[in-house]
């Protein structure tokens, strides 16, 4: 295979969370290929922890609900290859111990809830590209270099931070759909 095709045969996944209601939450999980074009969208019913996980897990809850339940979960429907899983949700990083794949946190600024966050998370290792923070859990350090090296055999134009909006839009355009439905 030439190594144009080798490159174009790269599959990311981008995971991500929304939270439907106060307690509710959705998972999204969108594989594209080296062009940005989607190969596979899934997504879960919300998940919504009982008052027993709630008190049982405590402050690990939302690591157990993220990444235990939802990202497990939507990983296990991948149907392609997959060389490289992408979450804008810190709790998600916990899936890492779960999956063969390179897990790597992208996102911007730290946001007041990675404040709370950071009492429960494990110590990370950081680094930056093209102006995108990138982490991941102190233990899978060489995921970052392994993220690196796929994402330079890509170039520069892919946007890292994108296809987190159209996994929200999709969940959102999903959920005003199954809303709208009349009652059977």
């Amino acid at each position: 295979m030439s190594n144009a095709k080798a490159t174009l045969s790269k599959t990311l996944g981008f995971l991500s969370v929304v939270r439907d209601t106060e307690s509710s939450r959705i998972g999204g999980l969108l594989l594209i290929n080296a062009s940005s074009r989607p190969l596979e969208f899934h997504c879960t019913a919300p998940v919504k922890p009982n008052r027993a996980q709630e008190i049982l897990y405590g402050p690990t809850l939302d690591e157990y609900l993220c990444g235990e339940q939802i990202g497990h979960a939507l990983h296990a429907e991948i149907k392609v290859g997959l060389d490289l899983l992408l979450t804008d949700v810190p709790e998600m990083l916990v899936l890492r111990h779960l999956i063969p794949q390179p897990l790597i946190l992208v996102g911007g600024e730290s946001k007041e809830s990675d404040a709370d966050a950071s009492e429960t998370l494990p110590q990370l290792v950081h680094t930056q590209r093209n102006a995108v923070a990138m982490a991941t859990r102190f233990e899978y350090e060489q995921d970052l270099a392994r993220a690196g090296e796929l994402l330079d055999s890509l170039g520069t134009s892919l946007d890292l931070l994108e296809p987190f909006t159209r996994i929200h839009e999709a969940i959102q355009e999903a959920q005003g759909g199954i809303r709208k439905q009349p009652a059977a």
